[in-house]
């Protein structure tokens, strides 16, 4: 008997319609009813063009890839693209707007030396307890040993 295994099991999964999440749903109505409302006091004859649109693109923004909403990528996107103008261009509108958001320009800079440094200290790590195989004499099995082998001497280590 196999069982299938979700891939975020503490995750619920929420009824909606259409594969939207009703919390999705629920949040564009609450905006294109706010909307509605709002934009019904000055100019009453576009109220319900306004809702539908704010309604639609609330769900459109909302939508998450890689559990990331849709409004808050374009944000990262905006922001990335303003940091890099910024540091190409150190006297453009672009850096005077980094400077006034105080944006820290050492986002963009990365240091290879910092970045691909190796761990330093002892690592408290073993290797060796880790299970990869459900039987310890499989052919093509992950073994961690303590000092190194030739190969012949662990293939009959696994097979004898």
């Amino acid at each position: 008997m196999a069982a299938d295994f979700k891939s975020h099991v503490l995750l619920r999964d929420e009824k909606g319609l259409f594969g939207i999440p009703f919390k999705r749903l629920l949040l564009a109505g609450v905006g294109a009813g706010l909307s509605y409302t709002i934009v019904n006091l000055a100019l009453s004859g576009w109220s319900i063009a306004a809702a539908v649109m704010i309604g639609m693109a609330t769900l459109i923004l909302t939508s998450p890839r890689g559990g990331i909403p849709l409004w808050n990528r374009l944000v990262y996107r905006l922001r990335g693209m303003l940091l890099l103008k910024a540091i190409r261009h150190p006297h453009s509108w672009a850096a005077k707007l980094v400077d006034v958001l105080d944006l820290p320009l050492d986002l963009v800079r990365l240091n290879g030396a910092a970045v691909f440094a190796p761990p330093s200290g002892p690592m408290d790590i073993d290797l060796r307890e880790w299970i990869t195989y459900a039987y310890a004499n499989e052919s093509d099995g992950l073994v961690f040993v303590d000092s190194p082998l030739d190969a012949s001497a662990l293939k009959e280590g696994l097979h004898g």
